[in-house]
């Protein structure tokens, strides 16, 4: 199992949908329980929109290559990367808003060679942290952003590394298994980071100390377990799991204790791309379905029911949420587009961010400064 795991690894993208962009599956959604349906239909209006908070970071493909642009709740849009040579993806914000980790990616005599930046928002020139490479990707910044952790090839198949967002800068290694450590995920305080690795024959999650030392196991099953994502308040972990024959999300303490399932009955098929709320009260993520279609589901993390916030008609995925909890952007398929959408945290006013033609894709929500 751990191999296969380190395998498919190989090719893994390390962002949603770069080996298959949008295609999902999905159907109809439970009676009373889509926010398609609830109270206040139709599209926010243009006052409510200039009061949402930050600006939304995302890929577009409206150009041969893959490039960052900006958007904000109103719709103005400002490209933030271009490059005719090569893709840029979005990794993930700097904490003090001032920037974005993008990682450029390019075909070099048949080698695919990734390279980690840091993208000041003003435009001006991005700062390589390492030279090209086939595995530099799923960055993690430290709350205070002086240093990040990600995945490397610099020395092994995939290690994790600890790096400064300067040019030039030295990488610490973290880990040594030679089947493979990856995603990385910084506690919210800096103290630990969360992982996956496959050194005792299955893929599992584990924490450390930011220095590497003091390494726990969380879980300990023979299925794979991934994807390990803080709630924003350091209580709780959750992972992925096809512990049960499909893919679902599990939420755990830190130390290993309270582990179980998110979601509850009402989600029948394979999970993903959850989101954690800014409160840590909550998680949105979607659920695969038939016939390329998807939907968008928010669980309470104390327990019950999930709620279904779309109907499961179109594609809808990669729920990001806004910075006060109150909004979310995500991924539609409609009309035969691909574009950003919002909506508010109860799945209402649904509303078209983005309308270029070509793809727009994996945002990330956050307050620029």
């Amino acid at each position: 199992m751990g191999q296969g795991l380190a395998q498919r690894r190989r090719s893994w993208p390390g962002w949603a949908w770069l080996s298959g962009a949008l295609a999902l599956l999905g159907a109809g959604c439970p009676a009373g329980q889509c926010g398609r349906g609830a109270a206040g239909v139709g599209p926010l209006s243009e006052e409510e929109r200039r009061a949402i908070p930050g600006v939304i970071a995302f890929i577009s493909e409206r150009a041969e290559q893959k490039d960052v642009w900006l958007v904000k709740p109103t719709g103005e849009e400002t490209q933030l990367t271009k490059s005719p040579e090569e893709d840029d993806f979005t990794a993930a914000p700097a904490p003090d808003g001032k920037a974005l980790l993008v990682i450029a990616t390019r075909t070099v005599r048949g080698l695919h060679l990734e390279q980690l930046r840091v993208q000041p928002l003003d435009g001006s020139a991005p700062v390589p942290l390492n030279a090209p490479r086939a595995r530099s990707r799923n960055p993690s910044w430290s709350p205070d952003g002086r240093w990040l952790v990600a995945e490397s090839d610099a020395r092994n198949f995939s290690d994790l590394v600890k790096l400064e967002p300067r040019a030039d800068t030295a990488e610490q290694r973290l880990t040594t298994a030679p089947e493979g450590c990856f995603e990385p995920a910084v506690s919210p305080d800096g103290i630990e980071i969360a992982y996956v690795c496959s050194k005792e024959g299955d893929p599992e999650i584990y924490v450390m100390r930011a220095d590497g030392t003091s390494e726990r196991r969380i879980t300990a099953f023979y299925r794979e377990d991934r994807e390990p994502r803080w709630s924003p308040d350091g209580k709780w972990l959750t992972f992925i799991s096809d512990r049960e024959g499909r893919e679902r999300y599990y939420v755990v303490r830190p130390d290993g204790t309270q582990l179980r399932p998110l979601s509850g009955g009402a989600v029948k098929s394979d999970e993903r791309e959850l989101a954690w709320s800014p409160d840590s009260k909550k998680v949105a993520f979607v659920e695969r379905l038939p016939d390329a279609r998807s939907r968008i589901w928010v669980a309470r993390v104390e327990g019950g029911e999930p709620v279904a916030l779309t109907d499961g008609k179109s594609r809808d995925d990669a729920p990001a949420w806004s910075p006060d909890g109150k909004y979310l952007v995500f991924v539609a398929e409609r009309g035969g587009e691909v574009d950003l959408w919002l909506m508010r945290a109860d799945g209402s006013r649904q509303t078209r961010l983005t309308t270029a033609k070509g793809p727009d894709w994996l945002p990330r929500w956050f307050v620029p400064r």
